[in-house]
């Protein structure tokens, strides 16, 4: 029986989200991951994720044939609705997998041009405003994420927070609250160093 080639189709606003859903279920049932147990939600790798956006995009979002003006994604730019219904659903698989993906994995969900979505993000005066309103939801979901996973290990921070100078305030108005509130950190082998000497009864390092 011969095979069928899929056709272009418009995207349905009522319903996108729940294909979305179905597509990363069906992609990670291959590899026997269950959605619904933490512990491999939390094993499942970045690539294995970044992967899995590629898999929405070829499943859902990829034309037959490329689109007017190069556009290479169903997704309608214009339709503020549907864009945001789609950042959603990344942003909420983000979360589920406690994973922090930013603009180009999206970029690869999506089928956008990673420099159109780099447009739309840095110009709230822009045609259309409110695309940047969407975007920037995606990457404030990326920077928080990756600022709750770091906020557990202070030296990878502070390595990022050199790099990243809203991550680096946060990470300051951080510590500076754990100052105020008298508590000490310190780097994985002071902090070997004192568990071992509370430990045996030593005095203070």
């Amino acid at each position: 029986m011969p095979v069928m080639a899929r056709k272009d189709h418009a995207i349905n606003n009522e319903t996108i989200e729940n294909q979305i859903d179905n597509c990363i279920m069906d992609f990670f049932k291959k590899f026997n991951v269950d959605i619904y147990d933490s512990k491999q939600c939390n094993a499942v790798t970045h690539n294995q994720l970044t992967l899995c956006m590629k898999e929405v995009y070829k499943t859902l979002f990829k034309p037959s044939k490329t689109m007017i003006n190069n556009q290479k994604s169903l997704i309608d730019y214009e339709n503020i609705e549907q864009l945001t219904i789609i950042a959603d659903a990344f942003i909420k698989w983000c979360l589920w997998f406690n994973k922090s993906l930013g603009l180009l994995p999206f970029s690869y969900m999506t089928g956008i041009n990673l420099e159109t979505l780099r447009r739309w993000a840095a110009d709230d005066q822009e045609l259309n405003p409110e695309r940047c309103r969407v975007i920037k939801s995606v990457q404030e979901a990326h920077k928080q994420e990756q600022i709750n996973i770091l906020n557990g290990a202070p030296v990878g921070a502070l390595a990022v927070a050199n790099n990243d100078i809203e991550t680096g305030l946060e990470w300051s108005k951080n510590q500076a609250a754990q100052l105020t509130n008298n508590t000490v950190y310190y780097i994985p082998s002071e902090r070997l160093d004192r568990l071992n000497l509370e430990k045996h009864g030593g005095g203070d390092l």
